[in-house]
């Protein structure tokens, strides 16, 4: 009995066969954008993390402004009717947005959920496209004001700051 293990397990080393721990797969993880409400979905369900209207929202989802104020004395009506880019960032940490309304709002939010940043307000425009850097922290949005001077704007989101 001892040497038919003792075949087994060298035929086994022999072989090349080696005992390897599963490495666990990454779930898949989409933004979708329905209705005024941006959610998260994964293989175990939804969540709400961006809201229009915070009289619908689930509790605890981000709510877009109805205003916004980059600086004291100017206040300004954002009405986002819906989102027009729902972006996430590469390592799904963050996701951008831009509103459609009255005036564009561009800004992100924890992927996990949390507080939203505002990071831009687009009068009478809105941006072409929104790109992250491959490092997740930088956004860049090509803007073209109604100066017809086509612009490229670049966001750090994590500070939640326009840097160019």
């Amino acid at each position: 009995m001892k040497s038919r293990l003792l075949i087994a397990c060298a035929l086994l080393l022999g072989s090349g066969c080696r005992h390897t721990t599963p490495q666990p797969q990454a779930q898949p993880i989409a933004f979708v954008a329905e209705g005024g409400t941006v959610y998260r979905e994964e293989a175990n369900g939804r969540r709400a993390v961006l809201a229009l209207d915070s009289s619908a929202a689930p509790a605890g989802t981000a709510i877009v402004p109805r205003q916004w104020t980059p600086a004291q004395g100017s206040t300004f009506s954002v009405a986002a009717t819906r989102f027009r880019r729902v972006v996430p960032s590469p390592r799904m940490d963050w996701v951008a947005f831009e509103t459609a309304g009255t005036h564009e709002l561009v800004g992100v939010v924890p992927a996990a959920g949390g507080a939203l940043k505002v990071l831009d307000f687009y009068f009478d425009s809105s941006a072409d496209s929104l790109r992250w850097a491959p490092s997740g922290r930088y956004l860049t949005a090509f803007y073209m004001p109604p100066s017809g001077t086509a612009e490229v704007r670049v966001y750090d989101a994590a500070l939640g700051t326009r840097i160019k």
